[in-house]
């Protein structure tokens, strides 16, 4: 098993490391890391537009929806002919319900494994140094001290290595994933419609 992660790993050394070689500043690696996240947030929504029926998936969710209303309808009204009917047809719901579940969750199960180990081996190569500084309104505004005190995955870098390699303290720090977090978030409208699927929000 550790063989085949060496593997991965030593993989990803060969793609990844002379991109940050050629990232204008490869001791702090910021546009490596947004270059990741727009490779990381293209495979996903790739994965959704070739491993989801969308035109079956927004049939079955507009049945879930016209079934809720008729449900909420019935229980308003009282009426015991109508919820009796619609109680048979729960069963049907749920089935739906299951197969909406199980088709929005496949192409997680694709892309899930091949992203963790992706963020493992960041986490152990010079990508897992990069800090960026905000200003202190954004940085108290997007709750950044909440992820640092619950643990967040791959949160603030400890701040005495953060001193030590820049030579000087640096305020409302966030680390790799912060940055990475962001990054996503930012990309996601604009990959979303360059793969040709709908809107986020």
């Amino acid at each position: 098993m550790m063989d085949i992660l060496g593997s991965i790993f030593s993989s990803f050394d060969q793609v990844f490391n002379p991109i940050i070689a050629l990232d204008p500043n490869p001791k702090n690696p910021l546009l490596t890391i947004f270059l990741i996240a727009f490779l990381i947030s293209l495979f996903t929504n790739l994965a959704q537009k070739y491993l989801m029926d969308h035109e079956k998936l927004d049939s079955m969710k507009e049945k879930q929806s016209e079934f809720q209303k008729r449900m909420s309808a019935a229980r308003k009204s009282g009426d015991p002919k109508e919820l009796s009917k619609l109680q048979a047809e729960q069963q049907e719901f749920m089935k739906i319900q299951s197969e909406v579940m199980m088709m929005s969750f496949k192409p997680m199960l694709v892309t899930a494994a091949p992203i963790l180990l992706f963020f493992w081996w960041i986490r152990g190569s010079a990508l897992s140094h990069v800090y960026v500084s905000f200003p202190t309104f954004p940085y108290w505004a997007v709750l950044t001290p909440l992820w640092h005190s619950i643990g967040i995955y791959g949160g603030a870098p400890d701040l005495n290595v953060v001193f030590s390699f820049v030579g000087y303290y640096l305020p409302n720090v966030v680390g790799w994933f912060g940055w990475y977090f962001l990054c996503v978030f930012a990309l996601s409208n604009v990959v979303r419609k360059l793969v040709g699927l709908k809107s986020s929000f």
